[in-house]
């Protein structure tokens, strides 16, 4: 933890409410001054339905899935003028990879940190895990499940703390954000978060805390005896096709539940093409699909324009060029990693990002996708 405390206080600065949570920065693959074009799809599959991407997917040219190139072009002009921290920009439509572009030396193997990510991870980990009885239900409270953190606290209201709370950021304590420094320095993450102090009852207000998502990933390594990655690679990863080979853990040794997973930009489509098919992959239901509908609903509103499911953030997205508006659900992590389902368009995207650059106009990613992919859409 210690080791990496000073590389996250320098992307902290560009911490916002769209996504939060930090990692380490391991060594990233690839020439970061080389900016030249890297892969667009080519037709691989003219089957009526496109192969499962369990290895690899099949592609197709954008129009032939109602996608406007043209659109996707002017995105790759943007982001060439502006957006100097872009590391790729993936589109799946109707289950075929119609759009991959890798810039600043990223390629198609590359993985990045994605930050708070990890939290819609964890989220489909807290489903699987009562799935498999780890978990008896949302309801459960963690002064029942870890009651040795609760014996001195100052404040009786947090024994009320729920893992529905955790879930939908309501568990009222302060947040870690404004003393990170001891939050990384503490020997015991979960320990440090419930001693801050209580500002709201739990359930009631919609307060963004790192910190408080840790729980989930104890209750699960706890719960199953072996690490929540490994829980995760035998539950998750390797059902989808997907690689995680780096995951932050804490002092303890337990996976951080908030932020510190590298994941690789098709790894993330597959995680967001798992969700669009409500749990469903290649025959199997990997997320129970009840699960996956809970989390990607209004669970509590964050504010005017969004609201929060389970660790997904949920958004009207409106498309001018269109006159049409669509309902989205995102993951989000710091410094501009994204994964967007726009289940009405039948489509998944995926930005990821260098956290320490910002946009020339001081714009977030999440502009590209919604100002030229949704509006791509035909």
């Amino acid at each position: 933890m210690r080791k990496f405390f000073s590389v996250f206080m320098a992307g902290f600065l560009l911490l916002s409410i769209t996504g939060c949570g930090k990692a380490a920065l391991p060594e990233i693959t690839g020439n970061p001054d080389d900016t030249s074009d890297a892969v667009q799809p080519v037709d691989s599959d003219s089957a009526a339905t496109p192969a499962w991407p369990n290895d690899s997917w099949s592609t197709s040219s954008p129009e032939k899935q109602g996608v406007n190139p043209e659109m996707l072009a002017s995105s790759d002009k943007q982001i060439k003028d502006n957006y100097p921290n872009v590391y790729s920009l993936l589109v799946v439509r109707h289950e075929y990879l119609v759009y991959e572009k890798y810039y600043n030396g990223m390629a198609e193997n590359d993985a990045n940190p994605v930050y708070s990510v990890t939290k819609s991870v964890m989220s489909a980990l807290t489903g699987i895990a009562k799935r498999d009885g780890l978990i008896e239900n949302t309801d459960q409270k963690l002064s029942d499940i870890f009651p040795e953190y609760f014996t001195q606290i100052d404040d009786t209201q947090k024994k009320d703390i729920t893992i529905q709370n955790v879930l939908t950021m309501t568990g009222g304590l302060e947040n870690i954000y404004n003393d990170y420094y001891s939050y990384f320095m503490s020997p015991d993450l979960l320990d440090y978060v419930l001693k801050k102090p209580l500002t709201d009852k739990p359930g009631e207000k919609f307060v963004y805390n790192t910190g408080l998502t840790h729980f989930l990933s104890a209750i699960i390594s706890n719960g199953s005896g072996i690490s929540t990655q490994d829980y995760a690679d035998e539950n998750l990863f390797s059902k989808i096709g997907i690689s995680v080979n780096y995951w932050e853990s804490d002092n303890a040794g337990i996976n951080i539940g908030g932020f510190g997973i590298n994941m690789k930009p098709q790894d993330m489509l597959k995680f967001g093409l798992l969700y669009l098919h409500n749990g469903l992959w290649d025959g199997t239901q990997v997320i129970p699909a009840d699960w996956t509908k809970e989390s990607t609903q209004k669970q509590i509103a964050v504010n005017a324009e969004t609201d929060y499911g389970y660790l997904f953030w949920l958004q009207t997205v409106p498309d001018t060029a269109n006159s049409k508006e669509y309902l989205t659900y995102r993951a989000s992590g710091m410094g501009g990693q994204y994964i967007m389902v726009i289940p009405e368009l039948d489509m998944v995207a995926v930005v990821t990002a260098d956290e320490n650059t910002p946009s020339k106009d001081g714009s977030d990613t999440l502009r590209i996708i919604m100002d030229y992919v949704i509006p791509a859409a035909e």
